[in-house]
């Protein structure tokens, strides 16, 4: 689990440099676009980050989510996608 969260770490911060700096941790809680709770962490992911990093993931992890049950409009948040590239696996 630990690896996958490294990987999808990498691929956020490939994507959003501003995010892998101090003050912006990206911890299995953080939402990807936004977040009811004003506690909770935000990436604040675009529609084409996340389609980004969903490619990016795929691509490393050797994955399709299509070929799974996972549904893109699931994954709310760091934690989800980890869950669902772990699964898919």
């Amino acid at each position: 689990m630990t690896e996958v969260l490294n990987v999808v770490t990498r691929a956020i911060t490939g994507i959003r440099p501003d995010l892998g700096g101090p003050g912006t941790a990206i911890t299995r809680d953080s939402a990807l676009f936004y977040a009811a709770d004003p506690e909770q962490p935000v990436l604040g992911l675009d529609s084409m980050e996340a389609l980004e990093l969903i490619t990016a993931l795929e691509r490393e992890l050797g994955i399709e989510l299509a070929d799974t049950d996972v549904r893109i409009a699931d994954l709310h948040t760091v934690g989800d996608v980890i869950d669902a590239m772990s699964a898919a696996r």
